[in-house]
């Protein structure tokens, strides 16, 4: 069954090569397809469980020599461009990972064979990869269309989804790869990916955002390459395997593990790298949701996951915890103070990456497994999120949440599926609150980390509920609206909110067969969490999802029953100020100002912009996270 494994590479980059070959037309149906076989396959593997393979002999040699020929070619490709868009520090950090990759080739050992490990948290990862990914490349033919017409762009629909699709392929061999050499390579393959579909306007903006994601993730790439030679010449070690088995050490050894960490910090767009993601939002919605929310981010804490071996219960592990619960909670205060929809989403991923961060480094077995199903739960949610945001704004031309007030009335369908969304988020039964919950509970022991996550789940309510309050109220303006019930779009889409109810109810056997075991071993140690039917039973509380669920199904039936009784129109009046008439132009209210001016009046969220302002905040997060590296390296080094 490891060639189902293979299938899910070479389908992928397959259906890219015909994407890029065949018209527009055919989008659709390649789409559709791409969608299917990588489903089957992906669950072929999860039915067929975790293995491991050795590759070696003439197989090993000439995946060897492909990647060597490959990893020049990416080098060479970012200079030339870095100095064709006159982006210099791009191009210094190109030829210094050239000069890595040459050292590396010349003078460090060789290596005989490489690894292929297909184990539970893999196989969750190519279910999130191939169920979640290709779901959005069916939304995005219903999507990339009117998104190039709005802008008058030249259509580059096959630029688009050939990257997407290679994209998948290289995500897919990313997260089996056991050998730190070739999950470099696929790590870097996903770098140049994310630079060209972040860049696909073609305007500044663009290429601005595509380059500053493109330097941030190439500094991560460089510490990723410099771990390998630590780990390589001065260890013996190749493998995220052979990392897990040698456990926690001091010294040198932690400067390798803390390099690692730095990737994995910068790919999942953690303070201080933080800048490239919330920029990257100038990219068309499906590229936010597939590269930005639900994989190529979680590549990031993947990493961060299996490296949890080496630092757990150590000064590396506790300080990772402090960092992720920092940053969960200063993107959290971030949020606040948006009115883009689309920034909301983007200080949002980043908080909850810094969430699964920070239960990483706790390092124990109950925040080991919530850190875990927080990637499943949070990926589902936050696709979602990003999708239907994509196609607000192509109802109502705006992507401010402002503009969205009233929403459930002139497009109750797509409304209703993304307040499913924000609920699933914040609330009960659903996975990313008992995630919460559980990374609460880990952290009983730290008062820091308490504090800190607490804070941070609060404030995530406080925009949620903002943003959820708006789009449900009655409108108290004309919304300007284009609305279309394309079945490209909201299959998709009613295909999450399906996923997100039955992950949500199935969270025992879900854990039970696939986050359980892992973390087993992972840690090697005996799980202390306890799910069972639904009930979540840690060493310091219970959780009884179950009781919730069944609970919410009640009060939905008696609300279907009751809803014309309990619920009336609402009734509008006239906007009452200054103690006078107002007068009234084109339904307009307008209230007279303290020069005796009409002024409009107008309705508006609170977004604490002096509390929470978004420039002070980021300043604090750069000094705050630098200041913890440096911490970190600093005592690594003593």
């Amino acid at each position: 069954m490891i060639f189902v494994a293979y299938l899910l590479v070479l389908v992928p980059i397959l259906f890219g090569v015909n994407f890029l070959l065949t018209k527009e037309k055919a989008y659709r149906l390649l789409s559709y397809t791409l969608s299917a076989i990588c489903m089957i396959l992906s669950i072929l593997l999860l039915i067929n469980g975790p293995q491991r393979v050795e590759l070696s002999g003439k197989t090993f040699i000439f995946i060897e020599g492909f990647i060597t020929i490959f990893e020049f070619g990416i080098v060479t490709f970012l200079t030339y461009t870095s100095i064709k868009h006159k982006k210099n520090r791009v191009a210094i950090l190109s030829i210094i990972q050239g000069i890595v990759m040459i050292y590396t080739l010349i003078f460090t050992g060789k290596e005989s064979s490489a690894y292929i490990n297909i184990d539970k948290l893999s196989i969750l990862m190519l279910l999130i990869i191939n169920i979640v990914g290709t779901l959005i490349v069916v939304f995005s033919n219903g999507y990339i269309s009117i998104y190039e017409n709005h802008r008058h762009m030249k259509s580059r629909q096959n630029m688009f989804f050939s990257m997407i699709s290679i994209f998948l392929g290289s995500m897919n061999a990313l997260v089996i790869c056991d050998s730190l050499a070739w999950m470099l390579f696929f790590w870097e393959i996903t770098t140049v990916i994310s630079f060209i579909l972040i860049s696909y306007n073609e305007d500044q903006e663009a290429y601005n955002s595509g380059f500053r994601a493109l330097g941030l993730n190439l500094m991560g790439g460089i510490a990723f390459a410099l771990g390998n030679i630590l780990l390589k010449d001065g260890f013996g070690i190749t493998t995220l395997t052979e990392i897990s088995k040698k456990g926690s050490a001091s010294g040198i050894y932690m400067i390798s593990i803390f390099l690692l960490c730095i990737a994995g910090f910068a790919k999942s767009a953690q303070f201080p790298f933080q800048s490239w993601l919330i920029g990257a939002m100038v990219a068309p919605t499906p590229v936010s949701a597939l590269l930005h929310s639900s994989t190529m981010v979680k590549a990031g804490v993947f990493l961060i996951i299996k490296l949890s071996p080496a630092y757990a219960n150590t000064w590396l592990g506790s300080t990772i915890a402090i960092y992720g619960a920092f940053s969960f909670l200063l993107c959290s205060a971030i949020a606040v103070s948006q009115n883009n929809a689309k920034r909301i989403l983007a200080y949002s991923t980043v908080a909850n990456l810094g969430l699964i961060i920070c239960c990483a480094g706790m390092g124990t077995t109950i925040s080991i497994s919530a850190a875990i199903i927080l990637i499943i739960f949070h990926s589902l949610s936050k696709a979602l999120l990003f999708l239907t945001t994509g196609q607000t704004e192509h109802v109502i031309n705006s992507r401010i949440v402002d503009d969205m007030t009233g929403l459930i009335n002139i497009a109750p369908g797509l409304t209703l599926i993304k307040a499913f969304g924000i609920i699933s988020m914040i609330l009960p039964p659903f996975g990313v609150l008992v995630t919460k919950w559980l990374s609460i509970e880990a952290s009983a022991t730290n008062p820091i980390v308490v504090i800190l996550l607490a804070f941070g789940s609060a404030l995530t309510n406080l925009y949620y509920v903002k943003w959820l309050s708006t789009i449900l109220a009655s409108p108290t303006k004309k919304i300007k609206f284009k609305n279309s019930y394309d079945k490209n779009i909201y299959v998709p889409l009613l295909i999450l909110c399906l996923l997100i109810i039955l992950t949500s109810a199935g969270i025992s056997p879900i854990y039970n067969y696939l986050v359980s075991p892992e973390v087993s071993t992972i840690l090697n140690k005996t799980d202390a969490l306890v799910v069972n039917g639904g009930k979540v039973i840690s060493s310091t509380g219970t959780f009884n999802n179950t009781l919730v669920l069944l609970s919410l199904i009640i009060l939905i039936v008696v609300y279907a029953f009751l809803r014309k009784p309990l619920t009336s129109s609402a009734k509008q009046k006239n906007i009452y100020m200054c103690g006078e008439n107002n007068s009234s132009e084109e339904g307009a209210e307008y209230f007279r100002s303290f020069d005796g001016t009409y002024v409009k009046a107008e309705e508006s969220n609170l977004y604490f912009g002096n509390l929470f302002n978004e420039r002070k905040l980021n300043k604090l997060g750069y000094i705050t996270s630098l200041s913890i590296l440096i911490t970190v390296l600093i005592g690594g080094l003593i």
